[in-house]
């Protein structure tokens, strides 16, 4: 009885360490394939937002606000992480560069330009136990495409959105800009 009472305690942290680890992963990997997603979409030019979730930056619907509210949505509830935490970016770059994203005038206006979409988010332990070991860990993610389809310039064109970025209010909640590296 001694042995089981020792044993059973390591059995379960191990068994919450699963299933966190599981639940992070899933995200992580839902993460990855949406932002790859969103990045093909700007990459041709479909980047409209058409959800039912109020979306707005300045008080306006943008053309990058809808990017941003595309890549929330296409995101929706990330198990295993932070959704309150999640940060965006979106970047366009000279192909074979460096991207900085933190200068608010690039556009991806040219079919030369890539396009970089990249997110960041706070791991969450669902079970509580593992709370310890991921608290204030975060995941992040990029993609990166060429610009297959010229975005329109001017008031219908759309920017980089970065940490100096106007946030974007999606359904009532901030989501803060993000430098892509």
């Amino acid at each position: 009885m001694v042995e089981f009472a020792i044993v059973v305690p390591l059995l379960i942290l191990l068994l919450c360490g699963t299933i966190d680890f599981g639940l992070i992963f899933g995200g992580y990997q839902t993460m990855e394939s949406q932002v790859a997603t969103a990045a093909r979409a700007i990459s041709v030019n479909q980047y409209q937002y058409s959800g039912s979730a109020t979306c707005s930056q300045g008080g306006s619907l943008t053309p990058t606000a809808e990017a941003v509210c595309n890549v929330v949505a296409t995101l929706g509830k990330l198990t295993g992480l932070d959704m309150s935490t999640l940060k965006v970016g979106i970047c366009f770059v000279p192909p074979g560069a460096t991207p900085s994203c933190s200068g608010a005038d690039a556009t991806g206006t040219s079919v030369v330009d890539d396009v970089k979409v990249c997110a960041q988010a706070v791991m969450q332990s669902t079970t509580g136990l593992t709370s310890v070991f991921v608290s204030g860990s975060t995941v992040s993610t990029s993609s990166r495409l060429l610009v297959e389809e010229p975005q329109p310039s001017g008031a219908t064109g759309y920017d980089s959105y970065n940490s100096t970025s106007t946030a974007v209010d999606y359904n009532g909640a901030a989501v803060p800009g993000m430098n892509c590296s």
